[in-house]
């Protein structure tokens, strides 16, 4: 009898290992973070840069370099009257850092994350929860959706919204405060501050300083780490002096006179599992990823700036079609890179199935808390292709910045409104 009970636990004991065992190896063989280029596939890409790199690119010689253009951006560039002849540099690839807590949490929780029923993330905590997809659209989509860009930061926007036709062009001003409470990598507390009890993933305000007409223009939004729980939006709007609710169909409205709306943010700010995702494949673009905004130009009325610094690199091509017909959108393509998660570059189209919007962000990489490595983007143009027109911005920012909790509220938000 005695025999059968210590047999008995031995074999639990063995079982319980048995389980844990997957994870264990796992985490230890996960081949995080891996360079989009390795090897011969490297090798190739450096021959082609002995020819390229430092090419400066327009309308006169882009068919060089034809192949490596998404196909918006070529057609942009060729149609000179009706873009001007705008020019971009190419830039040596370079692989793009994770911070150490980045690395640390994405093989501390691998194989934690799961997708439901809803197309939403579970038991996610923070890094990476998909590192190694290499066609799931979903778990890409995810992946982009869970950066979390230092920690958190403070950055002012300043830049111009441009009128092609008219050659016109007027002042923007945005200053933006991001906080993520959980999901935490590099900046104290990590993962999640002690003091969460709504549960909250991140926050986000923006107050508008230019042009004068959406001048206090105050905007405040919450995410909660339950993503199938409703995001919480709240507008101050200055011409009334009221605070009022949000709601998800006014996020699909133009912000402060521009091109962009607030689902357009980061490329995509909104809920994952409002789209249906489908993978088109890897191509190899000319991206920006280690952007010097300093060297970037711009002439009043021109809608895309002179002088970005753009690598070819190999990128996940994913089709996002929203689940509701009304939606602004019918169908956005987004170009995301498979080492920083970032998207890079964003057709979308309207509701009659013409491409509508060119989004472009130019990536860069700061520094956060002591000094570790933040890839983001620090320009971006968001150019209406129907109408010659275009929101084109520079951003300076200060990652891994520290905020008191209490401006995160609605009494913080009409306070300072006033």
């Amino acid at each position: 009898m005695s025999y059968t009970k210590e047999y008995k636990k031995f074999f639990a004991l063995l079982c319980a290992l048995f389980m844990l065992i997957p994870d264990l190896v796992l985490a230890a063989d996960i081949n995080f973070p891996a360079a989009i280029y390795q090897g011969d596939e490297l090798a190739k890409v450096r021959e082609w840069e002995k020819s390229f790199a430092g090419k400066k690119i327009n309308a006169a010689n882009v068919d060089q370099v034809k192949e490596f253009m998404p196909e918006s951006m070529y057609a942009i560039m060729k149609d000179t009257k009706k873009w001007g002849d705008w020019w971009f540099v190419i830039a040596p690839y370079e692989t793009v850092p994770y911070t150490p807590g980045y690395i640390k949490a994405t093989k501390e929780y691998y194989g934690k994350s799961r997708i439901n029923a809803s197309d939403e993330i579970e038991n996610w905590v923070a890094g990476v929860p998909f590192p190694d997809t290499k066609d799931n659209a979903l778990q890409m989509a995810h992946n982009f959706r869970c950066r979390n860009y230092g920690d958190g930061y403070k950055n002012q926007d300043k830049g111009y919204i441009v009128d092609g036709k008219l050659k016109y062009d007027m002042a923007i001003v945005v200053q933006n405060n991001l906080c993520f409470i959980s999901g935490r990598t590099d900046t104290p507390p990590v993962p999640e501050f002690s003091d969460n009890p709504k549960q909250m993933w991140r926050a986000f305000t923006m107050l508008q300083l230019a042009p004068p007409e959406t001048r206090n223009m105050r905007i405040m939004e919450i995410n909660y780490n339950d993503r199938m729980k409703p995001y919480d939006s709240w507008f101050w709007q200055p011409a009334v002096r009221r605070v009022r609710r949000r709601s998800t169909t006014e996020r699909q409205d133009a912000q402060g006179g521009g091109d962009f709306c607030a689902f357009d943010n980061m490329g995509w700010d909104g809920p994952v599992s409002f789209n249906t995702y489908k993978f088109l494949g890897t191509r190899e673009y000319l991206l920006s990823r280690h952007n010097d905004s300093s060297k970037l130009e711009h002439k009043p009325g021109d809608c895309i700036f002179n002088g970005a610094q753009r690598e070819r690199i190999k990128v996940y091509v994913i089709e996002a079609v929203n689940k509701e017909p009304n939606f602004i959108y019918t169908k956005m393509i987004w170009n995301l890179d498979p080492e920083s998660w970032q998207l890079l570059y964003a057709d979308k189209y309207d509701r009659q199935g013409r491409l509508w919007k060119v989004q472009d962000q130019l990536g860069f990489v700061g520094k956060g808390y002591q000094g570790v490595p933040i890839t983001h983007f620090n320009s971006a143009q968001m150019i209406d292709v129907q109408r010659t027109h275009s929101t084109i911005a520079t951003s300076e920012f200060e990652f891994g910045a520290e905020f008191e909790q209490s401006m995160f509220t609605l009494d913080y938000l009409q306070k300072h409104g006033y």
